[in-house]
């Protein structure tokens, strides 16, 4: 395989999860890949900036893609993607399934998420592991564009051929910790101020799934605070918590009232009605409409023995020292309100 044209300037490793269907609600990983690329730090995003992918304190760069690997979709080895050596495909391009070439889902396409470590790639070893290297900078990534800053025309066709496809990224720091002893999700939600189930949104391998039964005295409301999940999910992970009933909209209901009168979220009643999804809270509903309530509320007592699924890894469990986790965004600076 012939050496790619910025290989001996590249300067960061990428891994990023391949989705089956990217953008939508429900996308599942099916794969990941660990690129290298030459990155060129472009500008910093500011509140203003905001958008898809993108936070404010973000770092927005582009550059290109030198080399890509394909890799596992699940892995015990949470640091596989930083060994030296690995499957690389042809140079320049984004990996690729085998499947057919018809198929987006054959290679990584935008939005896609990860990980970016800038460092001496030289240092880099096999097995994989994260490098003794103090100066070396672990973050999470969003990849923006592929392919966009030339188009497949014109001096695009001349020069992405020879320099790699062409990327955009943000790179989001403080988003990656790595574990270290005693770290649990319930301890890293404190120390980050942000809670278990946002933990779980941005780390796939913590939404696996394990079977229960349902103990006297449960409710929706009590697993939910027990398992570090919401309601939603709950209901969502289990169909026997879908059961609703249907109800005729008289004038004056809103999702904000219905909700209040059932005890119950707005969130929860788009959940059992997709249609109302992005029904302003506070507006009247259509009259004479039927749509489907909750049986089992949050605060009910569930069945003794019902059969259910929650989350395998507790709030309280220890998580697996030096290993990593994402972190969600930070929404606001501590510590301001003592300067």
């Amino acid at each position: 395989m012939a050496t790619p044209a910025l290989q001996g300037v590249a300067n960061a490793r990428l891994l990023l999860h391949q989705l089956d269907y990217p953008g939508a609600v429900t996308a599942k990983p099916i794969a990941r890949q660990a690129w290298e690329v030459a990155l060129k730090q472009m500008d910093l995003i500011s509140s203003r900036d905001n958008g898809p992918g993108i936070d404010t304190g973000d770092i927005l760069c582009e550059g290109f893609l030198c080399r890509a690997a394909l890799l596992p979709a699940r892995t015990t080895e949470p640091w596989d993607w930083l060994a030296r050596e690995l499957p690389w495909q042809e140079s320049g391009l984004r990996a690729v399934l085998d499947q057919p070439a018809t198929d987006r889902r054959a290679t990584i396409e935008v939005p896609a998420e990860g990980l970016c470590w800038f460092g001496d790639l030289g240092g880099l070893t096999t097995p994989g592991s994260l490098p003794d290297q103090p100066r070396a900078v672990l973050a999470g990534v969003s990849l923006l564009l592929v392919g966009a800053a030339y188009g497949p025309g014109g001096i695009g066709a001349l020069l992405q051929a020879e320099l790699g496809e062409a990327i955009t990224v943000a790179i989001k720091p403080n988003r990656v910790q790595v574990i270290g002893p005693g770290d649990t999700l319930a301890v890293l939600a404190t120390r980050y101020g942000t809670t278990v189930e946002a933990l779980r949104q941005v780390n796939p391998e913590l939404q696996d799934l394990k079977g229960i039964t349902a103990a006297k005295g449960d409710s929706l409301y009590r697993l939910a605070g027990r398992y570090g999940t919401s309601t939603g999910a709950l209901r969502q992970d289990n169909p026997a918590l879908m059961q609703a009933v249907p109800y005729l909209v008289a004038d004056g209901d809103t999702l904000a009232n219905l909700a209040s009168r059932q005890q119950e979220t707005v969130s929860a009643l788009r959940l059992f009605n997709p249609q109302l999804a992005r029904y302003p809270a506070s507006a009247p509903l259509p009259a004479g409409v039927l749509i489907q309530l909750p049986t089992i509320g949050v605060a009910d007592a569930l069945a003794v023995g019902l059969p259910l699924l929650v989350p395998q890894v507790e709030p309280g469990d220890l998580l697996s020292v030096g290993g990593w986790v994402m972190l969600p965004p930070q929404r606001g600076v501590g510590g301001l309100a003592e300067l």
